[in-house]
C-alpha cells in the first residue's frame, strides 16, 4: 500500500504559498505578538541574529526549523539582517484575530532592503541613496534617492567605469537597481527589476528633467521603490537632474588620499568632514557632507556661498543665536517622509511642532540682518502654524510611542472621546461605589473588585471569609486560587459591558483622530521639505562661519589665471590637531610660467603635509568656505588627482607600483590645463633607474601637453636638474643638521635639496649603529658613482667602536664629590657593568 503523502497544516500552506514569490528574502511571518521565520529563512536568520533556533509542529512528521523575534523590537533586528546584504519580507495580519474565522487572512506589506531602509534613526547625518543604472550606448545613466527624506536626483555618465565606481562609492550605494545585465560590483546589492511605466500621479515628479535616459531610470527606481514599500510615496521630491558639469571631478583615490570624509578607519575624526562639521541640524550635516564631496566650478555659485558665510562672519551675536534656534529643530526632513510614508507616531508629531514653531522667529532674525540674499532665503521660510497648533491642541504632551492603544489625544479634542472617557471614568467610579455596596450588603469586609484580561471584571473572597458566602447574593464562581475565590454576578457583568466597549471606543477613537490629523499634515510634506532645506543651508553657512572665525581663516579670491597664490598656508586638520601656535605655515606661488613645483627633503620634513594642504584649501575654497592662511588667490580647478601614500590592491592584485602608475595614468589622461595634480614620489615602487625615468618623463608629460599646475615631490635630486623651460620650480623642505642628527624645520624653501636626509631618519628611528655605519660608507661609494670600491667592500663588516656602558657612566662621574662610601659603591655598579 502507497504511504500516504503528508500534507502541511492550513497556516504552514498558505506561508509556503507566500515563499514561493520570494525565494531570495528572508520572510517575517506575523503570528501574535512575534515574527517567525520557517525551514532555512530560520536556518539563517537564527545565525545571522545569534537567536535560538526551535521547531514547530507543522501537519507533518518532522518538525519544521523556526526561530522568532518579538513584532515590538523587530525593527533592529530587521537592519541587522539588511546590513548583512539580506532582503526582508514581512508579512502581517490583515484582519483582527478575534473577529476571524478560521486563519487570520496575511499579506506582505513591506520589503525592506539595504537601500529602502526606512526607520533609520532620525538625526543622522548621512544620506542611505539607493540607485538604478540604465547601460546605453554612450553614457551610463544613474538615478538615486534617499527613501527616508525623499532626495531624487539622476546624471547622465561617460561611459567609463572608473567613473561610474567612483560614483557609486561618493554616494555610497548598498543597493542598485537594474533592468539588464552588463554591471558587477561585490561591493552592493544588486537587484534586477524593470519597469518604467510612470503612474499619473507621480508625472509631476519628471516635469523638470526633458533627458528621456534619465526619467526612464529614474522611473525604473521609483517603481522599485514603490513596489518594495507596497504604499504610496507621496513625499518624493521632484527629480533633480546633477549637471556634472558644475562640480569638481574627484576620483576615488582623491578622496581617499586627502581623507574628506572618512579616515583610513573609515571614520569620521581628522577628516575635512570632521573639521567643519559644526552643524546643529541632521539636515545640515547632510548637506555639509555633499558639498564637500561636491565643490563647484561655477565662480558666482562659489561667491554666493562665500558672501552667506562672510554675512556670519561678521555677525557673531546674531549667528549665535540663529545656532541655538537651529538646535531646537528636529530632523524635520526625515519627519515629513515618516507622515506621508505612515510611520509617523504621535512623538514624532511633537516633535515636528516644536521645530515648525523655531520658524517664524528664525525667519525674523535672518531678516534683521538686512542683507538682500539673505532675505531672499528668509522669505522661503514657510509659515506653517496651522500645523503647529493641530498637533499642540491635539496631541497630549508626552505621547507614547505606540499609536495603537490610545492615551494620546488631549482632553477637549473631540466632544466624543470625551463622552466615551467620561462613561469609563464613571465606571471606575461605579466598581469603587459597588464594591463598598457588596461590604455592607454581604459582611464580607475583604471583599474587593479586581479585573484580569481572562474573565474580566470579578469579586474576590479569601478563604478565611468564603463561609460568609451565601446563596441570595446571587454569586456565580470563576474561578478558585490557592487562597481566594472569585466570583460574578449579573450586575458586574453588564457595567463590565458598558467600561470595556467604552475603552475599546476610545483605543480606536484616538487612533482614528490621529489618522486623521496624519492626513491632514500629509498635504503640508513638501512646504516641511522646502523648510527643512533653506534650515540646511543657514545651518551649514553658519557653520563654516564658526570654523572660520574660531581658526582666523580668510576669504579666497579667484582669478583666471592660472595663478596659486597661498600666503601662510596651513593644513586645516594638522593645525586643529595640534594647535595652530605651533604650526609653519607656507606660502605656494604657481602661475603659468611655473606650472609644476618640484619638492624635494627629507621623509617626514612635510612635503606630503604641504601637498595636501594646499589640496584641501582649494577644496574648501570652491565649496564655499573661507580657507586657512592669511592669503588665498586661486584659479577655479575643474578636476584634481592625486597620488599620495602607498597602497596595494590585494583583492585585485596589483602590487602598490601597479596602483601608482594607474592613478599616475587616470591623471595624465584626464587632466586638462585647469586641472590640480599632486604626484608624491612618483616612482618609487621599481628599479631607482626605472622609476626616476618614469618620473622625469611624467613630469614633461605634464610640462608639455597637460599643462595643468602640478606639485610634484620627489627622492630623485637628478629631477630639479630638467630643463628651466619647462617651467619647473623647485623648492625644497628644509631640515637642520648637525651632528649627524636632524631637526624638522617644517618649512618650504625655494631652490632644491641635495640630499634626503635618509640616514639621519634611520638614525632618529634608532636603527643599530652598525647598519648606519655601514649605510654611510655604501652612500658616500654610490655618491662617487665608485660602484666596484662599494661591490669590493659589500662583505667588510664595518667595526664601530661603541662606548661601554662602564665607560659612558665613567664619563658622568666628578670623583672629587665622591665620598669614601659613595666611591665604594659605584665601583662595585661598575663591576657589575663589565
Amino acid at each position: 500500500m502507497a504511504k500516504k503523502k503528508e500534507k502541511y497544516s492550513p497556516m504552514m500552506t498558505k506561508y509556503l504559498e507566500l515563499k514561493k514569490d520570494y525565494q531570495d528574502s528572508i520572510v517575517f511571518y506575523r503570528l501574535g505578538d512575534f515574527y517567525e521565520m520557517f525551514f532555512d529563512d530560520a536556518i539563517v536568520a537564527s545565525k545571522a541574529l545569534n537567536i535560538a533556533l526551535t521547531g514547530k509542529n507543522a501537519g507533518v512528521s518532522e518538525r519544521v526549523p523556526m526561530c522568532g523575534v518579538p513584532f515590538h523590537s523587530a525593527q533592529g533586528y530587521i537592519e541587522d539582517l539588511v546590513k548583512m546584504g539580506h532582503k526582508v519580507v514581512i508579512v502581517e495580519q490583515l484582519t483582527d484575530p478575534k473577529a476571524s474565522k478560521g486563519l487570520v487572512e496575511r499579506g506582505v506589506v513591506q520589503i525592506v532592503t539595504p537601500g529602502t531602509i526606512m526607520d533609520l534613526k532620525l538625526n543622522e547625518k548621512v544620506n542611505h541613496f539607493i540607485g538604478a543604472l540604465g547601460i546605453f550606448d554612450f553614457h551610463y545613466t544613474l538615478a538615486y534617492a534617499d527613501i527616508s527624506t525623499g532626495e531624487f536626483y539622476c546624471l547622465n555618465l561617460e561611459k567609463d567605469d572608473r567613473k561610474l565606481k567612483n560614483q557609486i562609492e561618493t554616494l555610497d550605494l548598498k543597493e542598485l537597481v537594474m533592468n539588464q545585465d552588463g554591471y558587477e560590483d561585490d561591493s552592493l546589492m544588486i537587484s534586477h527589476y524593470d519597469n518604467e511605466h510612470i503612474q499619473d500621479k507621480y508625472k509631476k515628479l519628471f516635469e523638470g528633467v526633458s533627458d528621456l535616459k534619465e526619467i526612464k531610470v529614474a522611473s525604473n527606481l521609483l517603481n522599485y521603490m514603490l513596489e518594495t514599500q507596497k504604499r504610496d510615496l507621496d513625499y518624493i521630491q521632484p527629480l533633480t537632474e546633477v549637471d556634472q558639469q558644475n562640480y569638481v571631478v574627484l576620483d576615488a583615490s582623491t578622496k581617499k588620499a586627502l581623507e574628506l570624509t572618512k579616515n583610513s578607519n573609515q571614520e569620521k575624526y581628522g577628516t575635512l568632514l570632521w573639521l567643519l562639521d559644526h552643524t546643529h541640524s541632521a539636515m545640515g550635516g547632510r548637506m555639509l557632507k555633499s558639498w564637500i564631496d561636491h565643490p563647484l566650478l561655477n565662480k558666482d555659485a562659489i561667491e554666493e556661498r562665500l558672501d552667506m558665510v562672510e554675512i556670519f562672519v561678521d555677525n557673531l551675536i546674531e549667528r549665535e543665536t540663529i545656532k541655538d534656534m537651529i538646535n531646537e529643530i528636529y530632523d524635520i526632513e526625515k519627519l515629513a517622509s515618516r507622515i506621508a510614508f505612515g510611520n509617523v507616531n504621535a512623538r514624532d508629531l511633537k516633535w515636528i511642532a516644536s521645530s515648525l514653531q523655531v520658524i517664524p522667529e528664525l525667519k525674523h532674525q535672518l531678516l534683521s540682518l538686512e542683507n538682500e540674499k539673505l532675505n531672499k532665503l528668509a522669505e522661503q521660510l514657510l509659515d506653517l502654524t496651522p500645523i503647529t497648533e493641530l498637533i499642540e491642541s491635539a496631541i497630549v504632551d508626552n505621547p507614547p510611542l505606540v499609536i495603537k492603544e490610545g492615551n494620546i489625544i488631549k482632553e477637549g479634542y473631540s466632544a466624543e472621546l470625551d463622552e466615551y472617557r467620561d462613561a469609563k471614568k464613571n465606571g471606575q467610579n461605579w466598581l469603587r461605589e459597588f464594591e463598598e455596596k457588596e461590604k455592607q450588603r454581604t459582611g464580607i469586609q475583604k471583599l474587593k473588585i479586581g479585573y484580569n484580561r481572562v474573565f474580566g471584571y470579578y469579586i474576590e473572597v479569601t478563604k478565611s471569609q468564603l463561609n460568609l458566602v451565601k446563596d441570595e447574593f446571587n454569586y456565580t464562581r470563576k474561578q478558585s486560587l490557592t487562597n481566594a475565590e472569585r466570583f460574578i454576578t449579573p450586575e458586574l457583568k453588564e457595567m463590565e459591558d458598558k467600561i470595556l466597549s467604552a475603552q475599546d471606543r476610545i483605543v480606536s477613537l484616538e487612533y482614528e483622530i490621529f489618522s486623521q490629523i496624519r492626513q491632514y499634515i500629509k498635504q503640508y510634506v513638501h512646504m516641511i521639505q522646502d523648510v527643512a532645506k533653506v534650515v540646511a543651508k543657514v545651518d551649514v553657512y553658519i557653520s563654516l562661519a564658526i570654523v572660520a572665525s574660531s581658526n582666523r581663516y580668510v576669504r579666497p579670491t579667484f582669478n583666471d589665471e592660472h595663478r596659486l597664490h597661498i600666503v601662510e598656508g596651513k593644513h586645516p586638520i594638522v593645525e586643529e590637531v595640534i594647535s595652530s601656535k605651533n604650526y609653519i605655515a607656507n606660502d605656494v606661488d604657481l602661475d603659468e610660467k611655473n606650472r609644476i613645483m618640484m619638492i624635494t627633503g627629507p621623509n617626514m620634513g612635510g612635503k606630503s603635509t604641504y601637498m595636501r594642504q594646499v589640496t584641501l584649501t582649494v577644496l574648501m575654497a570652491q565649496m564655499g568656505s573661507f580657507v586657512p592662511a592669511r592669503e588665498a588667490d586661486l584659479p577655479i580647478f575643474d578636476q584634481i588627482f592625486t597620488r599620495i601614500g602607498a597602497s596595494d590592491d590585494l583583492v585585485s592584485g596589483q602590487s602598490t607600483f601597479m596602483v601608482e602608475m594607474l592613478e599616475a595614468n587616470n591623471a595624465l589622461r584626464y587632466a586638462t590645463e585647469d586641472s590640480l595634480i599632486i604626484f608624491d614620489e612618483i616612482g618609487r615602487g621599481t628599479a631607482t633607474f626605472d622609476g626616476m625615468a618614469l618620473a622625469q618623463g611624467i613630469v614633461e608629460y605634464i610640462a608639455k601637453k597637460t599643462k595643468a599646475l602640478t606639485l610634484f615631490s620627489t627622492h630623485y635630486h637628478e629631477l630639479t636638474l630638467m630643463n628651466k623651460d619647462l617651467g619647473i620650480k623647485n623648492v625644497h623642505a628644509s631640515a637642520d643638521v648637525s651632528n649627524d642628527s636632524i631637526k624638522f624645520l617644517y618649512k618650504i624653501k625655494e631652490g632644491a635639496t641635495g640630499q634626503s636626509y635618509g640616514i639621519n631618519v634611520a638614525k632618529l628611528a634608532k636603527l643599530p649603529d652598525e647598519v648606519i655605519a655601514r649605510a654611510k660608507v655604501i652612500l658616500d661609494s654610490l655618491q662617487d658613482n665608485n660602484m666596484e670600491t662599494k661591490l669590493e667592500a659589500s662583505s667588510n663588516t664595518v667595526i664601530v667602536e661603541k662606548e661601554s656602558a662602564a665607560e659612558k657612566m665613567l664619563s658622568q662621574i666628578d670623583p672629587m664629590q665622591l665620598s669614601p662610601i659613595d666611591a665604594l659603591s659605584t665601583l662595585i655598579e661598575l663591576k657589575k657593568l663589565l
